[in-house]
């Protein structure tokens, strides 16, 4: 997992942590993954799936009813619709640690990230400073994604490079 973080730009670290982070302690690494509480999922690169190029994460709140959201993509894998389908299978798995929504605070600078969430149909809420919080309401698998107004409806695109998420759970690039 730290070797993913290592080959992440500051930037893209910042954008993950909202401040200066090279990797994560066993302590935070054994909150991401547990079980009841937290999921995590890995993606790796097909050619070589000792190398993690994601790290997606939903960690439920005290109270059970959300569940706060992380996702970091090593650079050279995002603008590959990774991201959109990662979060959107996180938003499906939700219910699986007891959360009605998924929650999340990104700096008002992560256009990729904003993006993908008002795409999906979260709430934005401005409160000042440098950072936005978010609510996306969680779904089940079968439940279909409603348009956001002004919004576009999400697509799976057939294009070099882009990725999308099949019944197994993988996500297969195409």
């Amino acid at each position: 997992m730290n070797d993913l973080h290592s080959r992440c730009s500051q930037e893209s670290l910042h954008k993950r942590y909202l401040g200066p982070r090279t990797g994560l302690t066993p302590v935070e690494w054994e909150r991401m993954t547990k079980p009841g509480t937290a999921l995590t999922w890995v993606t790796y690169a097909p050619e070589s799936p000792e190398r993690l190029i994601a790290v997606l994460q939903l960690v439920g709140s005290a109270g059970g009813d959300s569940a706060d959201l992380g996702l970091l993509i090593e650079d050279a894998w995002q603008n590959r619709r990774l991201g959109t389908a990662l979060v959107r299978h996180a938003r499906t798995q939700g219910h699986r640690i007891g959360a009605t929504a998924v929650t999340g605070t990104v700096d008002r600078r992560n256009t990729a990230m904003l993006r993908i969430l008002k795409g999906l149909g979260a709430r934005l809420s401005f409160g000042g400073g440098s950072v936005i919080d978010v609510v996306l309401a969680a779904t089940t698998a079968d439940e279909p994604l409603e348009p956001v107004a002004g919004g576009r409806r999400f697509r799976e695109q057939a294009r070099p490079g882009s990725v999308g998420l099949a019944a197994s759970g993988r996500l297969p690039l195409r």
